[in-house]
Order: structure tokens, then C-alpha cells, then sequence
């Protein structure tokens, strides 16, 4: 297992996996609809090989698909979902799957979502159909499924850059929190441990938060108060029902435990909510706030 295919290679969970793999002496293949953009050209910088196109014209990377001996499977987010949207990812995913079982790829990791199996009541053609169609296929493969990323509380959409938190999870529900860092890493070690990986499939998350003691961490880093705005349900229904079903679900049945012990037996230590703020959340958060204000001069 030595040359590793990345799609979404410029995202956060991608470029992490990405650096990671070189990090380790494996040679990287990095997807990138624009290898000219400062990620790309980073990572090309750092050793990888930038490949042009889209999971989207699957039919154009047959002849990368037979140089790769692995494939770490992101497929870019949808922020905005719906029944379409779903279904189009899950067809996007299968083609891939597809392609890498024809062309000989010896071995996929597939980057789902926590609580795949779960949402497949509601959303039946999703993450959870591309699991079943590659652990049922004849290829070599694994399935991490992320919590929460971190990172995510930078979107525009949870208003920090404007001194707001704008939730619109349960208040009281903890959740798991995890970086996308430590995805990459755990990414990297899937790929150099691939064989005692196969058929597994591993809810990846760290430590558990409630909103409210986010903010309250936040605050106490930014050693100012926040703004705390509950999107209510109905106002959720009305931008995505697939989110808002997704939002009554973790309310109601929660997320399965995550299997902390199996975790650290492979990687022993996760980054903390806190390390992340003091290494990156609170530099970044400063920056949105100092682009806000700026813009609203």
C-alpha cells in the first residue's frame, strides 16, 4: 500500500488525510477540481501529485484509478441538502466504488458521516447506500464515519465572525466534537494497518459537548460573551427537512456510543476541544471578526 488517491484532496478532512499520507512516505495523488488554487498548489508544494477533474467525470480518471493501490473516498458537502442532493452523492459514491473495484484498486476507505445507518430512515439513498455497496463489493475496504468537525464552527453559517453562536443542534444534547486533523491521522493509520482494517467500520469522534459548553469555552477564550441564537425546529424545516429530521434524531435517539477504547488502541490520544481553540479556533475566529468588521466600514 504505498500510492493513495485523495479526492476532495483541498478540504479539510482531504488535504488532512493527504498530508498525513506524506508525512509517511506514501506517494499522494491529490483530486482537485483546480490545481492552481493556493490549497492545491500547497500540496503540491509538499510533495503530492495534483490530478485535475471531479469525482462528477468519473470516467476520465480510469487510467489514475490503475496507477493507485488505495482510495480515500470524500466526497465534497452539501450544506444545503435534500432528497436530490442525497441521492446524487450516493450515486457519485457507487460510480467511484465502481471504477476502483474495475480498475484493481486494492483497498478503499470510504469518509461517511456519524450516525450514516441511522439517518438511512429518513434518507434511504445517502452515506449509509455507499457503505453497504462497498463493504458488499469485492474490494478490500473500510468505512470511518467523523463526528462534529470543529472546524465547522468557523462557517459563516454558526456567526462567530459577527460575536453570535447561531445552534441549531439540541441545546442540552452532547455531541461529539472531533478535528480534522485527527481524521487525517486516522486516515493514515487505516491505510498503513489497511489489512486488519478491512470490513470495519469506525465511528471516529472525540470528546462530548453540549452547545452551551461550547459557547461557554468559547467565551472563556475570547474572554468576551457571545450571543447565544437556538434556530428553533420549524425554521430548520423550512431551509432543509433532511437537516431538520437529522436535528430531531440526535434529540430524540442520540448517536450510538462511540468505542473510545478501540480508538486509542490505534491512536492514543485525540486533540481537545481546548487544544483546538488554543492552536487554531480562537486565531481563526479573530480573523472572521476582523474581516466582519472591516466589511461593515
Amino acid at each position: 500500500m504505498k500510492r493513495i488517491l485523495v479526492t476532495a484532496a483541498t478540504g479539510k478532512q482531504g488535504s488532512a488525510a493527504a498530508y498525513e499520507l506524506l508525512k509517511n512516505n506514501f506517494e499522494v495523488f491529490a483530486l482537485t477540481r483546480n490545481p492552481q488554487s493556493a490549497k492545491a498548489l500547497d500540496l503540491k508544494k509538499a510533495g503530492a501529485v495534483l490530478v485535475k477533474g471531479d469525482l462528477e467525470g468519473i470516467e476520465d480518471l480510469r487510467d489514475i484509478f490503475k496507477k493507485v493501490d488505495g482510495l480515500y473516498l470524500v466526497l465534497p458537502p452539501v450544506w444545503v441538502s435534500s432528497r436530490e442532493s442525497d441521492e446524487k452523492e450516493a450515486e457519485t459514491g457507487i460510480r467511484t466504488i465502481k471504477l476502483a473495484e474495475e480498475q484493481g484498486v486494492k483497498f478503499v476507505l470510504y469518509s461517511s458521516v456519524l450516525g450514516s445507518d441511522k439517518q438511512n430512515l429518513f434518507r434511504p439513498k445517502f452515506k449509509f447506500t455507499i457503505e453497504k455497496y462497498l463493504l458488499e463489493s469485492s474490494l478490500q475496504g473500510a468505512v470511518i464515519r467523523p463526528a462534529s468537525f470543529m472546524e465547522n464552527l468557523l462557517l459563516p453559517s454558526f456567526g462567530l465572525g459577527e460575536g453570535k453562536f447561531i445552534n441549531p443542534l439540541p441545546e442540552e444534547k452532547a455531541i461529539s466534537w472531533v478535528a480534522a486533523d485527527d481524521i487525517g491521522a486516522f486516515a493514515r493509520i487505516i491505510f498503513q494497518n489497511y489489512k486488519a482494517f478491512h470490513g470495519k467500520i469506525v465511528d471516529f469522534g472525540g470528546e462530548l459537548f453540549t452547545p452551551k459548553q461550547v459557547l461557554k469555552l468559547l467565551e472563556e477564550k475570547l474572554n468576551q460573551p457571545i450571543s447565544f441564537i437556538q434556530i428553533p425546529l420549524e425554521v430548520l424545516y423550512q431551509q432543509s427537512e433532511t437537516f431538520a429530521k437529522l436535528v430531531e434524531m440526535i434529540d430524540k435517539e442520540d448517536y450510538d456510543p462511540i468505542d473510545y477504547k478501540f480508538i486509542s488502541s490505534w491512536m492514543p490520544e485525540l486533540t481537545s476541544f481546548q487544544q483546538w481553540m488554543d492552536d487554531i479556533g480562537i486565531k481563526k475566529i479573530k480573523e472572521l471578526r476582523s474581516i466582519g468588521s472591516q466589511s461593515g466600514k
